[in-house]
């Protein structure tokens, strides 16, 4: 192996100016690239007895790949995984560091170069012998810091549609299919709080975990046994990786939407109706936010107006005039759009017709077939964009549609590819990103953009991107926080949230929901509607859900809030045309030094003046983070100097928290749209946020009463409201003569629970009244939690497993194991009444709720001859389990197994669940309320005999969890014989 000891003369670098050196010391190779004006110089560590590669900038690591049984560089080669070890050659020529490196499989070694350059450095690999077919980068996460990027990101939290883990190492991100055909917006390209980037040059399929299993590990796995190609990035603040990155993949040359488009929101019909839509129903729906004075540019027609999917003409059933449809909505100031796909159905009538002519992607496997895909309304083939004649038949025919019905614009949905397709010859599937694209650059979208990425076209056209349907909760809210700033920091900038409320066949969002998501996005780029703050439909029942006048009110504040702001927010278009930068982004692309700044996901800064702070929560006040600046609060009038923590700022349902950096640029138009004058001068919080206690048992509480405003306030007094039962006693001050603006009154309380109190959430409303007579309040919800010890008289315990039990009342709770309770395991806690259930009797309980990550685990109630001793006969049991539904499992001939079943459906809490014995006849009953009853199955028990055993069981069912337990609550347990 050669050794380099001295700097390299200038002959042998890849640019003189660099003055890169090469040096080795024991078992490291080190690339060291000086600082320059435009980069801050690094150095990358290679370690020879074990590849891998450590980053540093001034002597500081930046990042690293993993080490162990991981491997840094690895691939996988006949379905096994195996990675790059010591490394056997190098050599450094003309500005490359080519390294050779023996690997854990025989007869394969890995060959990589490494080339240098001023703020980034290029690392491209191979694998000689043993036939791969995945090649893959893994880092130690914990190396670099935190981690961003990405764009929308699947984890098992719910991910994307309900979760959206900032930074992305805080949670899991498990993405199988990350590549450029996925209907997510992704990109292969993650920056880190260290400065450091990477980016994955590839048009294939990826497989990336990140933290995936808790791991702390980052996983970029390309499913190809091509050259694995990689830029990693090093600079001094986050921001400059993100603007090196888009050196590269190009940024916007343009908004393709206008300035109305940015100032006003687009109304589009899916989470209103879904596809139960029809041309009354669209009507009355445009009449109706007209009529409110809710604002808006566009009415735009989602999914279901076709005759059928992919032949672009309307139903005439649902949609008898179209046109005149249109003309209604064009008389109430609304432009009029259509939702469309290139996915044609197969029992459309276009279907054939584009099938006889070959406008159909071919399948991959048999080209000499059209493509076939499923999708969520059926099956069907997808148009060909990279056939020159398959897109004019398209295109011709989309024009005629909206020439012959007068339609504005389109919102183009559904993905241009798939990975079962083919793609057209002399094409590759990354390429139809780009021709969907260039299709998309032909039509006003009219501010609902378009959902491509991972090429350069879909940097360059400036499109609008919209986000994956979310769900309707508190949860689904919040993510659509942090996704914007994943999209946003990955190089798509003119960013909206999903529509306001949410979508993806919820239940209809409540009020405080539906308001909340509106302010958060008046303070976003663009307004993205769909929800009516009038009136809406609950697509999980049916019924009409009425908003009260407040909601309509609120959401319309929130509008005028943003078209305020527009003028503000146009200049950031026209900076994000000329630069490339984000308008929406975290903190720390502007206060990189502010280290509190990398773990805020529910702020973002909106240009370069606007720091954004809804509140995204039920509560009525948020903690506020102020990097360092003079920031103006434009609720209070105030000037606030940070860095500042604002405990307990008040933002009650109809207060939106918004700062201004008065030394930024626009810093004027953003205080004149945003300033406020009717908003309440005290705050109130409570703090912890979700205090937790047992029945009976004592906890502490903190009030920290607060004046934002500009002026005292007086005759202060701080009060706590509790349950019945319950007892708040004051331990220090609860009353203040006088508060001077930002000043505090902080009430420390003892809080005691009755000896019996429910488990579960209870409400606790701190109030403040000032200024004798206003009050402002929030509430939190404590948490009372079942703590394991013993039952009473009459119940008894009895177990097979590793049980624990708890009793409040007429609560009961059962902390179990347990391998399974069916079939030939029967590992079980149970609670019960001994000789209690006669030849004709009635069990029934409330499971009220059971925690634990078992999929099987279950909890019910049970009878027997004997439960402790299921063998002599008689055993049934009634479970819910944690995610499988109902399960009502019965012993058929006496032996103590279970081994008949019925049930499945949704799992549900709480659960009525009821077991009838009439003799030898069992059956099984369940409800959601405890008075609609739904029967779920009968049996013959024909041991059942004499007067048996009831209670109530718990089950983890660990047989592929080892060591995990469930939790269950059960309540009202009665038996009648």
């Amino acid at each position: 192996m050669p050794t380099v000891s001295a700097v390299l003369t200038p002959s042998a670098q890849a640019d003189p100016a660099d003055r890169i050196k090469v040096t080795q010391r024991g078992d490291d190779v080190t690339v060291s690239v000086p600082a320059t004006k435009g980069a801050p110089g690094y150095t990358v560590d290679v370690a020879t007895d074990r590849l891998a590669l450590t980053t540093s900038r001034g002597g500081k690591p930046l990042l690293g790949t993993a080490v162990g049984d991981s491997g840094g560089l690895r691939f996988r080669s006949g379905g096994s995984w195996q990675h790059a070890t010591k490394v056997t050659d190098w050599s450094w020529k003309k500005g490359v560091l080519s390294l050779t490196a023996a690997t854990t499989l025989d007869g394969a070694t890995v060959t990589a170069h490494l080339t240098p350059k001023a703020d980034r450095y290029q690392l491209n690999w191979d694998v000689d012998g043993g036939s791969p077919d995945q090649l893959g980068l893994v880092y130690d996460l914990s190396s670099a810091g935190h981690w961003y990027g990405h764009g929308e990101a699947l984890t098992p939290q719910g991910g994307p549609g309900t979760d959206q883990p900032w930074p992305l190492d805080s949670g899991e991100v498990k993405d199988e299919a990350f590549g450029p055909a996925s209907y997510h917006m992704v990109d292969p390209f993650w920056y880190t709080s260290s400065a450091t980037g990477l980016r994955v040059d590839t048009g294939r399929t990826m497989d990336v975990s990140i933290n995936g299993h808790k791991d702390g590990l980052g996983r970029f796995t390309v499913e190809s046994a091509e050259t694995y190609k990689a830029t990693v990035f090093v600079e001094s603040t986050p921001l400059e990786v993100y603007r090196d990155y888009v050196g590269v993949v190009g940024k916007p040359s343009k908004s393709d939407a206008t300035y109305e488009q940015y100032a006003k929101p687009l109304w589009n019909s899916w989470a209103q109706f879904y596809t139960n839509v029809d041309q009354d129903k669209l009507l009355d729906y445009a009449t109706d936010l007209h009529k409110n004075g809710v604002d808006g540019h566009t009415i735009q027609l989602d999914d279901k107006w076709e005759s059928g999917y992919g032949n672009l003409t309307f139903d005439k059933k649902t949609f008898p005039d179209p046109k005149g449809m249109s003309a209604k909505i064009h008389n109430m100031g609304f432009d009029f759009g259509i939702w469309v796909t290139l996915w044609i159905n197969l029992d459309s009538d276009n279907y054939q017709y584009a099938v006889d002519h070959g406008y159909l992607l071919k399948d991959a496997k048999d080209t000499s077939k059209p493509c076939k895909v499923t999708w969520w309304n059926g099956n069907a083939g997808i148009i060909d964009l990279a056939n020159p004649d398959a897109k004019a038949w398209y295109v011709g025919n989309l024009k005629k549609l909206m020439s012959d019905n007068e339609i504005d614009g389109l919102k183009f949905d559904t993905r241009f590819f798939d990975d079962a397709c083919a793609p057209h010859s002399g094409h590759q599937a990354a390429d139809y990103q780009r021709l969907g694209a260039q299709l998309a650059d032909e039509f006003d979208l009219q501010g609902s953009g378009i959902r491509v990425h991972w090429g350069e076209m879909g940097h360059k056209a400036g499109f609008v991107t919209r986000q994956v349907d979310k769900g309707t909760n508190w949860e689904s809210l919040r993510a659509s926080v942090t996704q914007n700033l994943a999209i946003s920091t990955i190089g798509y900038p003119f960013i909206e949230s999903d529509m306001i409320g949410g979508s993806g066949s919820h239940p209809a969002p409540s009020k405080g929901v539906l308001v909340r998501w509106a302010q958060s996005a008046s303070l976003m780029p663009l307004m993205y509607s769909s929800t009516s703050p009038v009136d809406t439909n609950d697509v999980t029942t049916g019924q009409k859900v009425v908003y009260d006048q407040e909601t309509i009110d609120l959401y319309q504040k929130a509008i005028k809030a943003h078209e305020r702001l527009a003028p503000y927010i146009w200049d950031q278009v026209q900076h994000t045309v000329a630069t490339g930068d984000p308008i929406m982004r975290p903190l720390f692309f502007d206060y990189p030094k502010d280290r509190k700044s990398y773990s805020v996901g529910d702020e973002w800064m909106l240009g370069p003046a606007v720091l954004a702070a809804p509140n995204l929560t039920n509560k009525a006040s948020r903690t506020v983070y102020l990097p360092a600046g003079a920031w103006y609060d434009v609720n209070h009038g105030t000037v606030i100097h940070g860095p500042r923590t604002l405990t307990g700022y008040g933002a009650p349902l109809g207060v939106t928290p918004a700062f201004v950096n008065l030394k930024a640029k626009g810093a004027g138009k953003a205080v004149r749209a945003l300033k406020r004058h009717d908003v309440p001068a005290a705050g109130i919080a409570i703090s912890p946020e979700s205090p937790s206690t047992g029945s009976g048992t004592p906890f502490k509480v903190t009030t920290t009463a607060a004046n934002w405003s500009d002026r005292p306030i007086l005759g202060v007094k701080a009060a706590l409201k509790v349950p019945d039962g319950w007892t708040a006693e004051a331990t220090t001050a609860a009353t203040a003569r006088m508060l001077n603006n930002g000043a505090a009154l902080t009430t420390d309380w003892t809080v005691t629970p009755a000896e019996q109190a429910r488990w579960g959430s209870h409400d606790i409303t701190a109030e403040v009244t000032y200024d004798y007579g206003k009050e402002v309040s929030d509430t939190v919800q404590a948490q009372v939690k079942a703590v394991p010890g013993s039952v009473m008289a009459p119940y008894r315990t009895t177990a097979t497993t590793d049980a624990k039990y708890g009793q409040a009342g007429d609560q009961i709770a059962i902390w179990a194991g347990g391998q399974d309770l069916s079939g030939g395991q029967d590992e079980k806690g149970a609670v019960y009444l001994d000789d209690v259930a006669g030849p004709k009797a009635t069990v029934q309980a409330e499971v009220t709720s059971q925690e634990g990550i078992t999929p099987a685990g279950k909890a019910g109630i049970a009878v027997a001859n004997d439960l402790t001793a299921p063998e002599k006969g008689g055993y049934a049991v009634l479970v819910m389990t944690n995610k499988y539904g109902l399960e009502f499992m019965t012993d058929s001939n006496g032996d103590g197994r279970l081994d008949t079943w019925a049930g499945g459906g949704a799992t549900y809490h709480p659960a009525h669940l009821k077991l009838t014995r009439d003799g030898a006849t069992y059956t099984a009953y369940a409800s959601k309320d405890g008075r609609t009853w739904t029967q779920v199955g009968t049996a013959q028990v024909p041991s059942a005999s004499g007067t048996g055993d009831a209670g109530m069981v718990a089950s983890a069912v660990n047989l592929f969890y080892p060591g995990e337990t469930v939790e269950a609550h059960f309540r009202d347990f009665e038996v009648t014989s």
